[in-house]
């Protein structure tokens, strides 16, 4: 396009524009947003207006947030959207991870995909249905690796998934700093223990207990204790879990929502079992 014939570029006052360290923009606007060229962004957020992604648009974006509507015409990917309503045009095609909004407007040719309600929910079902994603190829890629010593398929798109799952007491400005991809070896370890000896609900605490050693709100007190917790889970040494779990989130200070739950899976999986203290 000839430079006469670009459209004009107006920036309104009060918008923040910024670039995290991937590279993904961040986009704070007052008033009303339209997005009309694809792109990956950290957020889009439009403070008291809406936000439109018009039709031949595929963005993709972290979070969505907007005091209004957010509507789509062409295509969004995004991990949260919160918003007063979404409503997505006929030919929109939406992957919305979780969203939360008091309305919701799907257009009779529209798709959408994931929509849940907020993070444990997507927790609890990636609980529920721990076998069947166990299942899946990239799992089944791994587990022929490990006995054949071959090569694989990446799992780091999965990993990612799991634990931002089990991530819902964090600040969305730290969720946008956390997005770089997570390493394969990082979790070698839970993923050796989803071979089926680890029951479900110890399996998602240790995916929790992995990421919540590494927040640096935990002190080494606090760290050492998930530590041993992360270490009994790894060596499946469940009869010492059983004995002093409660003592060693009792050294855990100020626990953040995602240890209390982790607590409370472990405490639920001995009383179910019938060996509770």
């Amino acid at each position: 396009m000839s430079p006469d014939k670009a459209p004009t570029m107006i920036i309104p006052k009060g918008t923040d524009i910024e670039v995290d360290v991937h590279g993904q923009l961040t986009i704070r606007t007052p008033g009303n947003l339209v997005i009309q060229d694809s792109g990956n962004f950290a957020t889009l957020e439009s403070v008291h207006g809406s936000i439109r992604i018009e039709s031949g648009a595929e963005v993709e974006a972290v979070n969505v947030r907007c005091a209004e509507t957010c509507f789509i015409e062409g295509g969004l990917t995004a991990w949260k959207v919160k918003a007063e309503s979404i409503h997505l045009e006929d030919s929109a095609k939406a992957n919305i991870v979780l969203q939360e909004t008091d309305r919701l407007e799907v257009g009779q040719g529209a798709r959408l995909v994931g929509n849940f309600k907020d993070e444990k929910e997507l927790f609890y079902l990636f609980s529920r249905f721990a076998g069947e994603l166990r299942a899946l190829p990239i799992f089944s890629d791994r587990k022929r690796v490990a006995e054949g010593g071959g090569g694989g398929a990446s799992t780091a798109s999965l990993q990612q998934a799991l634990l931002a799952a089990a991530d819902d007491d964090v600040a969305e400005d730290e969720v946008e700093a956390r997005e770089s991809p997570v390493e394969d070896d990082d979790l070698e370890a839970v993923l050796a223990a989803s071979d089926g000896t680890l029951p479900d609900p110890l399996f998602f605490s240790l995916v929790i207990l992995e990421r919540e050693f590494t927040r640096p709100s935990y002190g080494p007190t606090s760290q050492r204790a998930i530590e041993e917790l992360v270490k009994l889970l790894r060596e499946r040494d469940l009869e010492t879990l059983r004995l002093t779990y409660s003592t060693l989130f009792g050294r855990i200070i100020e626990p953040g929502k995602d240890a209390q739950r982790v607590h409370e899976l472990i405490e639920e999986h001995f009383r179910q079992a019938g060996v509770a203290d």
